[in-house]
């Protein structure tokens, strides 16, 4: 694993920090980074605030912004997003690519308990996305006929079958969402240079905890 793409919106603030700290710190030269953002135009620099961050530290940019793209996404060997809505967002688009896709602060999450209760939320949402599934295909025929027919009454009834099936997921699905602490990273936009700094430092950590984790897993190959 040797080419990462950070993602944010623009492109002009976060993942273009992350990846000029990236490569600031890289271990080896094969090691890598591009980024882009989800809602980002061509050609757009570097935002002011998050320049003078990375000036701030002895890091050069000559960034241009771009937007998300297939080819991008065939280049990668990572996707690392910088919010919980951005990583939804890419797989939304890009569905076939999604067990490359984390968040940054959670691909580079390495406590145990936290991996745990992480596990345990993504096996709830599977149990009820197949549990909503199977009880769509067990009763199509009631959905077609509350189609046709615009039963208000039927439909009420199916809902609350449905919703008696999932709520345990739901409820555990909640209580995890909860106790989980935040994997996104703060957007500084708008924000002075103590926000930016905030933000650059939030980043370096990551970028740092990162870049170890793909050493240690290119040294094991």
């Amino acid at each position: 694993m040797e080419r990462v793409l950070f993602v944010c919106t623009g492109n002009t603030c976060r993942s273009p920090m992350a990846e000029a700290i990236f490569h600031a710190r890289r271990p080896k030269e094969n090691f890598t980074a591009k980024s882009a953002g989800v809602h980002a135009q061509d050609g757009m620099p570097m935002s002011e605030g998050s320049r003078q961050a990375i000036a701030r530290h002895g890091m050069m940019e000559s960034h241009q912004s771009q937007p998300l793209t297939e080819e991008l996404l065939q280049w990668s060997d990572l996707i690392l997003t910088m919010t919980e809505a951005h990583k939804q967002a890419v797989i939304e688009q890009f569905p076939d690519r999604a067990a490359l896709v984390h968040t940054l602060k959670e691909y580079v999450n390495d406590d145990q308990e936290t991996l745990d209760k992480m596990e345990e939320l993504k096996h709830n949402m599977a149990q009820m996305e197949m549990k909503r599934a199977q009880f769509i295909a067990e009763n199509q025929n009631k959905v077609d006929k509350y189609n046709e027919e615009q039963d208000i009454g039927d439909a009420s009834g199916l809902e609350q079958e449905l919703l008696s099936q999932i709520e345990p997921h739901q409820r555990a699905i909640d209580r995890l969402e909860w106790d989980l602490p935040s994997f996104d990273i703060r957007d500084p936009f708008g924000g002075d240079d103590s926000i930016y700094e905030a933000t650059f430092q939030e980043i370096e950590e990551a970028v740092d905890q990162l870049l170890k984790k793909m050493n240690t897993e290119n040294e094991g190959e």
